[in-house]
């Protein structure tokens, strides 16, 4: 069974990301002008390393949308 880890740590301007393979650490950093960014990155990001988003023509799967009122 493989092992997948990923640990994230909040940093005073965004996210540091680190995974369990030999891959280089991530940074998001956040945005002033777009407070969100930074989390939907971050959400869209553990989606793609643990393989969870899937494509459009898979009868089911996890989405990041952001919704405005």
């Amino acid at each position: 069974m493989e092992k997948w880890r990923l640990t994230i740590t909040k940093v005073d301007n965004g996210f540091y990301l680190v995974k369990s393979n030999d891959d280089p650490p991530y940074v998001i950093q956040e945005d002033e002008n777009d407070h969100l960014r930074a989390y939907e990155e971050l959400c869209w990001k553990v989606l793609e390393y643990f393989g969870y988003y899937g494509s459009k023509h898979d009868p089911e799967r996890l989405f990041v949308r952001r919704e405005k009122n």
